[in-house]
């Protein structure tokens, strides 16, 4: 399987996947657990102050963890 780079954070993508318009079945557990509290942060609060610093955390995480995150990468950006 090819190495998947992590799309820039400018990416709508990103929003989606904070705001749950991209829900996908994760597979990494550490995603599985941030996206849970994620979801539930948006849905409290979905002003942009908090999508915006929940879309920094997502990026953040996939581009620290790429390598072993590739399938949930695949999952938004395939």
């Amino acid at each position: 399987m090819a190495f998947m780079s992590v799309p820039p954070i400018t990416d709508q993508r990103w929003r989606d996947v904070a705001t749950g318009k991209i829900a996908r079945p994760w597979k990494l557990l550490a995603v599985k657990i941030m996206m849970t509290r994620i979801l539930g942060l948006t849905k409290a609060d979905p002003s942009p102050t908090t999508v915006n610093g929940c879309v920094q955390e997502i990026h953040s995480f996939f581009v620290k963890n790429a390598q072993i995150a590739q399938d949930d990468l695949a999952a938004i950006f395939g």
